[in-house]
């Protein structure tokens, strides 16, 4: 009895010390300027939100930069990711623990400047064109959803502002948040797109995959929360969005689990 209550305790002890030496592995994409890699090297504004809690708060992690399709796969299936940054849609409220908002962002199409195009409402874009998007995006889901068919999906959402610039698409579903580094990385100027339909504002959060111990998960909410009332995270927010208006949920905390 005593060596079986002892062989218990010895492995409660040793998942404890597995949990608390677990390094978290941090997943984003290639976002500018929510985040992207440059000269190897992560980069942007969700970038250094949590290379700023990591250091802070002693929290640890490599961030790794990925295309969403394979970072999203990884953080879906094993335990021990945060992937940033991304929506609690009801798909992925089963898949995943949610930490924040750091951001708030709105969805658009987008036309070409010069073209007239007026639509109502999301049903309309199969009559007038076809519209490119993201992979694996919210924009894809969101058109999805809504029955489109008419879409082009690209792997990279430079190829999607591209396929606009050249007239492969009428449309390009794109946050609001991105649309300007994003044009500015395909020789596109700012005023040469406008936008004719919003489609959706969605707040970001940090989302922890299951299997990831939730001493680990309450670490990253308790910090982010110190970095909100510090009145840090306004500042860097204002650092990379001056032009944006900041939605007041991001500078309150709030938990999706």
């Amino acid at each position: 009895m005593k060596h079986r209550v002892f062989s218990a305790l010895l492995l409660l002890l040793c998942s404890f010390v597995a949990n608390a030496t677990t390094e978290l592995r941090l997943l984003t994409e290639d976002w500018a300027p929510m985040s992207y890699q440059e000269d190897g090297i992560a980069k942007g504004y969700a970038v250094e939100l949590v290379q700023a809690l990591a250091d802070e708060f002693s929290l640890g992690g490599q961030i790794e930069v990925l295309p969403w399709a394979r970072a999203y796969s990884v953080a879906s299936s094993e335990p021990n990711v945060m992937l940033f940054a991304t929506s609690p849609t009801p798909e992925r409220r089963h898949l995943f623990d949610f930490v924040g908002p750091i951001a708030t962002s709105r969805i658009f199409l987008y036309a070409k400047a010069d073209d007239d195009i007026k639509l109502a409402n999301i049903k309309q874009i199969d009559e007038h064109g076809v519209v490119g998007v993201y992979r694996n995006s919210l924009s894809e889901s969101i058109l999805k959803k809504a029955g489109i068919k008419q879409m082009l999906v690209a792997s990279f959402p430079q190829q999607s502002a591209k396929q606009l610039s050249h007239n492969r698409v009428r449309f390009w579903c794109q946050a609001d948040l991105a649309v300007a580094t994003l044009l500015d990385e395909v020789d596109m100027s700012f005023d040469s797109v406008r936008p004719v339909l919003e489609l959706a504002e969605i707040d970001l959060y940090f989302a922890f995959s299951v299997g990831t111990p939730k001493a680990t998960i309450e670490q990253w909410h308790q910090g982010l929360a110190a970095y909100k009332k510090s009145g840090k995270l306004g500042k860097l927010y204002h650092k990379w969005f001056a032009e944006l208006e900041m939605n007041r949920e991001i500078v309150t905390l709030t938990s999706i689990d």
